[in-house]
């Protein structure tokens, strides 16, 4: 009998396994690249690196011991942020653990019936507007379903709930002008007020989330003029959501009272960051008690607002520890002295392109690690240390060079199949990621190339949002 061998098919790598390979690659440098040296000053509270002052050293090889310490420490720096991630989604999760929020939108999608652009449009900015803050977070599986009554309703397709509830979260999550857990973190690490150049990035937040809004009613259109335009159209698929249209969703007032505290508080904590400057032990402290009073006001006791927390925290985990993993890459190149050497080789080409030009392709660098890093804060931890550093070698102010890493951060998790939330939200519409790529990725590049225009314009005006 001939024995049959199955041929294992490639599978890309999931985010924990890249970013320990790229721990691998990032110990094997210390062995390839020369170690250097920039001087550096402080200014204020900015540590800057001078000018012209890079220098070679003694190599300082890390071995896999070394690797593995640093996987350690990597945990050890990004504390903070971790607990701000862990804090942060436990606090939505309390929320939804009574259903206020998805009862919310259903009974918005119902008394809305008949007024279909108007309905969109609200629940898409409403989303948009709320998670440019991180309050709503990757919940968007929890309120496909939502957006699949909704969508029935007005005579759309599965797709359509996609476009409605995913694009409506991401088009402000992408370009969150508060976000605690993204833009916090990533202004942290560069060094500059939390939360600071807030009205520019408020105006490019309304513009992204009009221009996915105009995409989704475009779509919307052309298949109530043509059903058979419907990426859904000749598929078996149904959805198995047991809320239905006629469905009485009349929320309690209980859950109506839990809405508006959360929503309050979020408007509150957004006020008092700006205001106050707050950091992220404060924003990270202050939604733990957020947590505590909407579990509260829901009617949970003091033992289910425990059990609740845990159950919240869990989701968390994945995208919290990426970023306690991330943040060894830089102390491996940093221990090895070869991350100011990698940096001086970067800034080299920047030098030649300008500042402007450079501005630019700093979002397309940030694009390009998305795709394999889909985690926002993760990819702050990789990228915010390499990118601050050049720009002020460059001449690009630490404010437009995290605007380009959000710009890359945000708008490439539309396009990375290594989002987790976007594929489970399209398996729930039935929609394949290259049937969906297919469709999207014109929009996607449209706004990506706006997202380099805006970029260089920044530069070039020397905006420093302050």
């Amino acid at each position: 009998m001939e024995a049959t061998t199955t041929k294992k098919k490639f599978q890309f790598p999931d985010v924990y396994a890249l970013i320990f390979i790229l721990c691998c690659l990032a110990m094997v440098l210390t062995w390839i690249v020369p170690a250097g040296t920039f001087e550096r000053v402080t200014e204020g509270s900015l540590t800057k690196v001078v000018a012209g002052t890079f220098q070679y050293v003694d190599p300082a090889r890390q071995t896999p011991w070394d690797m593995l310490q640093a996987i350690y420490q990597g945990f050890i720096n990004s504390s903070g942020t971790i607990f701000l991630i862990f804090f942060c989604g436990a606090s939505v999760a309390m929320v939804e653990e009574s259903h206020a929020l998805s009862d919310f939108f259903t009974w918005l999608a119902r008394k809305l019936k008949g007024k279909e652009m108007f309905a969109i449009a609200l629940l898409m900015y409403g989303l948009g507007l709320g998670n440019a803050a991180g309050a709503f977070a990757n919940i968007g599986v929890a309120l496909m379903p939502i957006g699949i009554v909704m969508a029935s309703s007005i005579g759309g397709d599965a797709f359509l709930a996609f476009l409605i509830i995913y694009y409506g979260l991401q088009s402000g999550f992408s370009i969150g002008f508060a976000n605690p857990s993204i833009l916090g973190v990533a202004q942290t690490m560069a060094e500059i007020p939390i939360f600071s150049g807030t009205n520019v990035r408020v105006v490019c937040c309304l513009a992204n989330i009009t221009f996915l809004y105009i995409v989704a009613m475009l779509y919307y259109r052309k298949i109530r003029k043509d059903p058979t335009k419907s990426l859904n159209y000749g598929s078996e698929f149904r959805s198995s959501f047991e809320i239905s249209a006629e469905a009485d969703h009349t929320m309690t007032k209980r859950q109506v009272a839990t809405v508006v505290v959360f929503l309050l508080g979020v408007i509150l904590c957004v006020a008092l960051t700006i205001s106050c400057k707050w950091n992220a032990q404060k924003i990270a402290s202050y939604f733990f008690g957020m947590m505590i009073v909407t579990g509260l006001v829901s009617g949970f006791t003091m033992n289910e607002i425990a059990d609740k927390f845990i159950k919240g925290c869990k989701p968390m985990i994945y995208a919290s520890f990426i970023t306690g993993l991330a943040s060894a890459i830089a102390v491996i190149l940093r221990q090895g002295q070869v991350l100011d050497t990698i940096v001086y080789v970067l800034s080299i080409p920047l030098n030649k392109v300008g500042a402007v030009a450079g501005a630019g392709l700093m979002v397309v660098v940030n694009v390009i690690v998305n795709i394999f890093i889909p985690s926002g804060s993760g990819q702050a931890a990789v990228m915010i240390p390499l990118m601050t550093p050049i720009a002020d070698l460059v001449g690009i102010t630490r404010q437009v060079a995290v605007q380009a890493f959000q710009f890359g951060d945000g708008l490439c998790n539309l396009l990375t199949p290594l989002n987790g939330p976007m594929m489970g939200c399209l398996a729930m519409v039935g929609i394949s990621f290259p049937k969906y790529i297919k469709w999207a990725f014109k929009y996607l590049m449209m706004n990506i190339g706006a997202a380099i225009v805006i970029t260089m314009v920044l530069q070039a005006v020397g905006w420093t949002g302050f």
